[in-house]
């Protein structure tokens, strides 16, 4: 298959050159002929739930906000669930949103949104291609349970240079790459930056000027991030790639205001009080890796890698006023930090020992460090009274290492059947219990005809690592945590397995389904609040088990200038957490239905129009059934007869976008694109409350909160 992609790339290479195309033509058919090579590598692989999406494409279409976004593009997906209205949540097949393993070139990315999950933390202009797995995992990923997103970005022109640069509604990017050394070193830089603050700043300084000088408000928010990558070769052989990428939120607020007043003893004075909120959260991760070809039949991947994920939550307030009898002074000081740190290594190696085989093997090895550490203060002072001083701090450390082997094999049975089998077996240790985890990877093709193919595979999965957060949001507050002697690994074995067709030219067909189990899984068993207790944070959550299963459509049809794709998930997602329910109880985003409507279409030379309509089963929410009668203490009390009992109203919405792109005879791009987003402004529910009449009937109302978006952004290549 591998020969045949490239027979296609250069028989499309010929065609443009032997045209009276121009260059950016046969860049242009290049593109082209890689997507369609793709296309038929990716109907022939033998694991199921496996996506490909080249760079190419998460640049085009409706950008929220003018950004283009790799988890927004997967949410359309089938089997995918999004959670919260315009957030990065990935729900895969049931999963909670933390148990996904996200990889940047190889590395592991544990804060994978800006801005509490607005958009996420990928750069587009510099992403080559991206796997995205819902099921049928090779044995080479592990550590994580319901999917895996494998970012590989793109390395640099060795010939000449270029580059783009763009503006949106809430940030900017700049992308360059080129040659260090003609045909031996390049590099691919890309920097991203939101720039509100640069309104809001202005703005708040002309408000203070208003307001006076009794009252002043201070905040601005500033994302930004970076990536590069410098690839050398050595020989068409050997290849060296070092790859950064760093990422930082940074928000501030402040409040100082000021009460003049006149005291009984006729001084004046003023009463003052001050707040101030600082919130920074961020990644960093950095590797560098070796590709080596030993001949035409064995070839290896070595790498060294540190990741880090790490956030600083401060909250100050003060208040100072004045009496007859003198000053009284109150402050409260909150400060949150948290870190995950992560070196590691890995060695992956491929070989082909005959035309019936293919084997992947290879061993890896992380290091964490996982720190959390609160601390909380509050003084006072009285006239006439000494100063007090209370507080409580807590510090929550661990280190553990985490060594992993594997090995799998593509065996080419006969002519149209393909076995995948593979084994992965690591050890988690942390400093009072050692975890094993023994996963068998299994996945089967079978090509009935030369356009109908059956796939069927099953996977294990264990994840090592917890997410302590009190909400289901992605909160600087959250913290990472070890599975440790009282909170075990989770764990999750799934079975999938469809039908993959192309019936006609230009049309695809595929069918396929799952079922999937999940053991101890963990959720927050205290009271609403951002900030769980580290001390003893085994004892604020409890263990529970999911199932996920249903059923998943897909049909697209693709001739050029048109391309159309519907997707339809079938689903259910069940939990069990004994100490709250005795029962299976649907998950919160248990959505049974869910479609979702691509259009594209290229009806003009420099003119192109993007349609996506989605709509899904309401996600649930709790509510009570019953309020106790009577005068005893528990009359008035709510009662819930199941968690999740109650579905919020179906969720759709249509975005829609045009690009206007026309590239001069020197090869620059200019391209326009006006996005849509909730097109028809229809207010999805977000969030319900429940109120009660004077006979104790019960009524509810939803409430939306995210308007129709309109978007302009500008990009130019050059």
């Amino acid at each position: 298959m591998k020969r045949f992609s490239e027979i296609v790339v250069v028989f499309a290479a010929c065609l443009a050159f032997c045209g009276t195309a121009g260059a950016q033509e046969l860049r242009d058919s290049l593109d082209a002929a890689r997507v369609t090579a793709v296309k038929e590598r990716m109907r022939n692989t033998t694991q199921t739930g496996l996506t490909r999406i080249e760079g190419k494409q998460l640049n085009s279409g409706v950008a929220v906000f003018g950004t283009p976004d790799i988890i927004k593009k997967l949410q359309m997906l089938p089997g995918v669930a999004a959670g919260n209205e315009l957030m990065s949540g990935l729900y895969v097949h049931g999963g909670d949103g933390n148990d996904n393993l996200f990889l940047l070139d190889g590395v592991p990315l544990y804060n994978i949104s800006h801005f509490g999950g607005l958009f996420s933390s990928f750069n587009t202009d510099l992403v080559d291609n991206l796997d995205f797995y819902k099921s049928g995992f090779p044995a080479r990923y592990g550590g994580r349970m319901s999917s895996v997103v494998d970012v590989e970005t793109r390395e640099g022109d060795m010939q000449r240079f270029h580059g783009s640069f763009s503006l949106g509604m809430i940030d900017g990017r700049a992308q360059l790459e080129g040659p260090i050394v003609k045909d031996k070193t390049s590099f691919n830089v890309g920097l991203r930056r939101s720039w509100m603050d640069l309104i809001t700043i202005p703005a708040l300084i002309y408000a203070n000027h208003r307001n006076g000088e009794n009252e002043t408000v201070d905040g601005a928010y500033a994302m930004s991030d970076f990536n590069a990558r410098i690839t050398h070769r050595f020989s068409p052989a050997s290849i060296l790639n070092a790859s950064v990428y760093w990422g930082e939120d940074n928000l501030r607020a402040g409040l100082d205001r000021k009460e003049p007043l006149t005291t009984e003893d006729g001084l004046s004075h003023e009463d003052n009080s001050k707040m101030k909120i600082g919130v920074k959260w961020g990644s960093l991760t950095a590797s560098v890796s070796h590709q080596h070809e030993y001949g035409r039949n064995l070839r290896s991947r070595n790498m060294v890698y540190f990741s880090r994920s790490s956030s600083d939550t401060g909250y100050e307030f003060s208040f100072r006023s004045w009496s007859a009898d003198g000053e009284s002074v109150t402050a409260m000081v909150d400060s949150d930090i948290s870190y995950i740190r992560e070196a590691g290594l890995k060695s992956d190696w491929d070989w082909y020992p005959n035309a019936f085989h293919h084997v992947r093997a290879g061993l890896s090895a992380q290091y964490h460090w996982y720190h959390s550490a609160r601390e909380f203060t509050s003084t006072s002072s009285q006239p006439g009274n000494a100063p007090q001083e209370n507080g409580d701090r807590e510090s929550l450390g661990y280190r553990s290492l985490e060594p992993a082997v594997y090995a799998e094999d593509e065996i080419f049975l006969r002519y149209n059947l393909t076995l995948n089998a593979g084994l992965r077996y690591a050890l988690f240790r942390t400093d009072d219990k050692t975890w094993h985890s023994v996963e068998p990877r299994v996945a089967f093709k079978w090509m009935l005809h030369p356009d109908i193919t059956a796939k069927l595979s099953y996977t294990r999965m264990s994840q090592f690592a917890h997410l302590v957060a009190a909400m289901y949001m992605d909160l600087p507050s959250n913290s990472w945590m070890p599975s440790t002697n009282q909170a075990r690994p989770m764990l999750s074995d799934q079975i999938a397995g469809g039908i993959y067709t192309t019936p006609f030219p230009h049309f695809s067909f595929n069918v396929e389904g799952w079922y999937k189990t999940m053991e101890h899984l963990l959720v927050y068993n205290g009271s609403n609040s951002f900030v769980p207790p580290l001390t003893e944070w085994e004892k604020s959550f409890t263990e529970g088990s999911g199932k996920s299963w249903g059923m998943e459509v897909e049909a697209s049809y693709n001739n050029g200038p048109l391309e159309l794709s519907a997707y339809y998930t079938l689903s259910w997602t069940r939990r069990n957490f004994e100490d709250f329910y005795y029962d299976w109880f649907p998950d919160r985003n248990d959505n049974r239905h869910k479609v979702n409507l691509v259009a594209t279409w290229h009806f003009a030379k420099y003119f192109s129009l993007f349609l996506n309509w989605n709509w899904h089963s309401g996600n649930r929410i709790t509510f009570p059934t019953h309020i106790l009668q009577g005068s005893g203490k528990l009359a008035g009390r709510y009662v819930y007869d199941a968690p999740y009992n109650t579905k919020l109203p179906d969720y759709h919405r249509l975005d829609a976008g045009i690009d206007f792109s026309r590239t001069t005879d020197s090869g620059k791009t200019f391209k326009l694109n006006l996005s849509i987003y909730n097109a028809y402004n229809h207010l999805n529910a977000v969030f319900a409350f429940l109120d009660t009449d004077q006979d104790g009937h019960f009524s509810g109302m939803a409430y939306g909160l995210v308007p129709i978006i309109p978007t302009l952004s500008f990009t130019y290549q050059f």
